[in-house]
């Protein structure tokens, strides 16, 4: 066990210390906001008030070191060779940081990889134990000379007694927030050892879980600010660890220093913007300075009398013309570099850079005939938000490279989506993913860290919530990505429809929901109007569950009747929603992705080893179940893989085509999932790899921003055509069918179809006798394409009669020719007759610009294989599959 005392004591104090640092229940007296106020003063007062702030520097900023004696910062990372080791064993081992205790143990050679089999089942007394980090290190060059010398910890996983040359400076208790010391009088010059001590996260809490007298729903992971999906979730692994999530950093300074600063827009209009940089600083002095707020070659001067201790100010400045930031397909998101300078007779106090967006967000939220409208305005402009729900990248969060935030942005992007919805079951994301969907223009609906419970509601529990929600709402106001802060994923709805409330008798539950509403409709709406830079606020993910009419007239909604209730996919044309933040299927991951969790006797469908990796309980019987409706039974576990990828794919497709169809009433799709955090059978369009499944093509065709949206409707095929362009469009639009040999059956052209764009409009219909023409609809496909005034095709879709199991699809070879080029190798495609989804496969890594496609009789169809390795034989390294082979 650690030694535990105030923060400051020896470890010889340490040993007779006893921990009186409870709240108690003074928590009931007061109403929420007043008393966390009096609770934790430094994170939130009520405007009437005088507010102080104690939260870190939030912003991405850049400081210079003075290679002379100066008055700006010193600010440095903490670079030294890290060891850890199971509590109280011998043996320290070297350990990366930032790092977890699992891969730390991996790199070392202690434990199998944990994603690899079973292991998972293997490695669960981790959990059960206690960790130790350490490290020495210097203090920085002229440290010591500082009249104030702080450590800054980030990222503490989760409970951690700190100690810096054998004295207890820190205990955490929040892996989502900060912690900042004052060390100067325990750093020495050289040989600082540097130790943390993580109490088990499980064994932790077990009193307080006991003490609470019932079991919350979501169980023990509640008691704990740590990322709740290390407990486990229906598509990810168990793996509660500890780590060092961020290396640690020293700061020293002697007069003036930054906490805080943010540069928002006080007024837009198109001739100017009025900028305002607040700023948050701490001084020791009572001086005038001078503050400079520049942009480019524009510069704002003023002079300020600062004041000892903590305050805030403010200076403003005008930019002439703005550019304003638009997300993906609504124009440029531009970005403007700012930064604050104070000095003081010539010399440099102390300065802040900032990347800017200027832009208005809003939540429109207004009464209608049929309910009420959920959608967002960007600079005052409607956005159908197409996009999807993201989770963390990795089970581990350190091993997600910037490289790896790189390439999924470049996905979404090239996927024609606008926002992303980060999961609030998951983590507040790493600045790299921030500044990527700032500079791709890529919308963030940003939950708070709460999903699927009900949380504590006792004072220390609010408080360590207080000073996380004030952190991130500091720490991400400045990206112009961020579109809303949401409290919560599911618990409203849980404890509303999903039977929680009948496991508590009448007091408990008029306590639990009086908790609920204080964190979620007082607590955080209050810190977002005050400090999140006019960014809204929404209570719950979704307003009302799916069992409530409302649930599809008012706010958005999760819609799980198609999966969980074995609906079947057509119901998502009737069930359309004001705005659909949740929906999906599920599928199994790139077959080369199971070949690296598995030996060859695991791969069927119910071995063990597949479903350690398949975590809903009901998910294979599932997949099973729809895959027979829509598709003939595959004849091997691999077929049955492809299959389960296109299932998704045509599923989910439909469910995005009636929500654009029925645009404006509807205006957001946002699938479940994005991405994977390790290898497994899930709902997500891209594997833990990166690998894309057939759902991620399909949806990058259906996000186009002009589409066609074919439906049948009392026997007469309609098509409906939706734009997300910011202006009018005009389309030509031609409806050919076809056999599956190839002979005409029919062939219509309509031009100067106008499209506006907050809408969606049928521009095309024929009765399917007519269009058939004696043809069979199990042998004919209709090729719907949309052409601008100049001829460029905008869109085209095939759309079939049947479903899959009852085309009539004959065997044919696809013969395919290979050119190497610049970017890897080019493949061409050509077949006599029709070939349902193509899959291509190569013998190396790499991406294909096109996959599990259909081609037309005699269709030419060019496919780019993108690869930085030189592929010795490429006639014979490329294979194709289609869904006749599976027969």
């Amino acid at each position: 066990m650690p030694l535990s005392g105030k923060v400051g004591s020896s470890l010889a104090e340490l040993t007779n210390y006893k921990d009186e640092r409870a709240f108690g229940n003074q928590f009931q007296a007061k109403p929420a906001v007043a008393y966390i106020c009096a609770l934790y003063p430094f994170v939130l007062q009520p405007p009437h008030m005088k507010r102080t702030f104690t939260a870190t520097l939030a912003l991405l900023v850049l400081f210079a070191h003075a290679q002379t004696p100066s008055t700006m910062p010193i600010r440095q990372t903490i670079q030294a060779g890290w060891e850890f080791r199971q509590a109280q064993t011998p043996a320290w081992k070297p350990a990366a940081v930032p790092g977890t205790v699992h891969t730390a143990l991996l790199q070392n050679g202690m434990i199998e990889d944990p994603f690899y089999r079973d292991n998972e089942n293997k490695l669960q007394w981790i959990e059960k134990e206690d960790w130790e980090y350490q490290c020495t290190f210097d203090a920085p060059e002229g440290a010591m000379n500082r009249k104030h010398i702080e450590m800054i910890f980030k990222g503490l996983d989760t409970y951690a007694h700190v100690y810096l040359n054998d004295t207890l400076i820190l205990e955490s208790d929040n892996a989502f927030r900060s912690w900042r010391v004052d060390v100067k009088k325990w750093l020495l010059p050289t040989g600082n050892r540097l130790h943390i001590y993580f109490e088990s996260p499980v064994k932790k809490v077990e009193q307080d879980w006991k003490n609470l007298g019932y079991e919350l729903p979501g169980g023990i992971r509640t008691m704990t600010r740590k990322p709740q999906f290390h407990y486990g979730w229906d598509w990810g692994p168990r793996f509660v660890g500890a780590g060092i999530m961020k290396a640690p950093e020293i700061q020293c300074w002697d007069d003036f220093i930054f906490d805080n600063v943010f540069i928002t827009t006080q007024e837009i209009s198109h001739e100017r913007a009025i900028m305002v940089a607040r700023f948050r600083y701490r001084s020791e002095v009572k001086t005038t300075v001078n503050i400079a707020f520049q942009e480019g070659k524009r510069r704002s001067l003023e002079d300020r009398l600062i004041r000892p201790g903590m305050h805030e100010d403010s200076v403003t400045m005008d930019v002439p013309n703005p550019k304003l930031w638009w997300c993906q397909g609504q124009g440029e998101p531009y970005l403007y570099d700012f930064s604050v300078t104070v000095s003081q007779n010539s010399r440099t106090l102390e300065k802040s850079y900032a990347r800017v967006g200027i832009r208005t967000i809003e939540l429109v939220t207004q009464p209608d005939d049929k309910g009420s409208s959920f959608y967002f305005k960007l600079n005052g402009r409607p956005v159908f938000c197409k996009g999807a729900n993201y989770i963390p990248q990795d089970i581990f969060q350190d091993r997600v490279s910037p490289e790896q935030y790189r390439k999924i942005v470049d996905d979404v992007v090239a996927s024609n989506m606008n926002m992303l919805r980060v999961w609030g079951g998951g983590i507040y994301e790493d600045e790299t993913f921030y500044q990527l969907c700032d500079a791709r223009g890529i919308l963030v609906w940003q939950d708070f860290m709460y999903a699927c419970a009900l949380y504590p509601g006792n004072g220390k529990f609010l408080k360590t919530s207080a000073a996380e929600a004030m952190e991130q709402i500091e720490r991400l106001r400045q990206h112009p990505c961020i579109a809303l802060w949401c409290g919560n994923n599911e618990n409203n709805e849980a404890w509303h429809n999903w039977g929680w409330q009948m496991q508590f008798n009448e007091a408990q539950r008029t306590q639990l929901w009086r908790d609920y509403q204080i964190l979620f409709n007082d607590l955080l709406p209050t810190y977002v109007a005050n400090e999140g830079g006019g960014v809204p606020y929404w209570e719950s993910s979704p307003k009302y569950g799916r069992g409530n009419p409302k649930s599809l007239t008012e706010g958005d909604s999760h819609y799980w009747g198609v999966w969980h209730d074995e609906e079947p996919f057509a119901v998502f044309d009737k069930k359309v929603p004001r705005f659909m933040s949740e929906y999906g299927f599920q599928s199994f991951p790139d077959w080369q992705t199971i070949e690296t969790f598995t030996l060859p006797e695991d791969r069927e469908l119910e071995t063990p080893v597949m479903l350690v990796h398949q975590k809903h309980p009901r998910g294979n019987a599932l997949i099973a179940e729809y895959l027979k409706r829509d598709y003939r039974v595959p004849k091997n576990f691999a077929d049955f893989v492809y299959i389960s990828q296109l299932l998704q794919a045509e599923g989910m497709r439909r469910g995005i085509e009636a929500h654009r169809r029925n645009k404006p009433y509807c205006m957001g799709t946002l699938y479940w999932q994005l991405n994977d955090v390790w290898p497994v059978a899930s709902w997500a369009s891209r594997d833990y790899y990166g690998r894309w499944k057939a759902l991620q093509y399909y949806t990058r065709d259906a996000y186009k921003p002009v589409v066609a949206l074919p439906v049948i409707e009392n026997d007469i095929l309609k098509v409906y055509a939706s734009s997300d362009l910011p202006g009018d469009t005009t389309l030509n639009v031609r409806v050919r069918v076809l056999s599956f040999d190839g002979r005409n059956l029919s062939d219509s052209s309509l031009p100067n179809m106008k499209i506006s764009p907050d809408s969606s409009r049928m521009v095309w219909q024929g009765a399917l006798k007519t269009i058939l023409n004696k043809g069979k609809a199990d042998d004919a496909v209709a090729e719907i394409t949309f052409t601008d005034n100049s001829g460029q095709i905008v869109c085209r879709r095939l759309y079939y009669f049947e479903p899959p199991r009852k085309l009539a699809l004959s065997k044919t070879r696809v013969n395919i020719a290979v050119e190497q080029v610049n970017d890897g190798y080019q493949l061409t495609l050509q077949s006599d007759k029709l070939v349902k989804n193509v899959h291509l496969t190569a013998e190396n890594d790499g991406f294909f610009t096109d996959n599990y496609f259909d081609l037309l009789p005699g269709e030419r169809k060019v496919v780019l294989f993108k690869t930085d390795r030189i592929i010795e034989n490429p006639a014979t390294a490329f294979r194709s599959r289609h869904l006749v082979d599976t027969y």
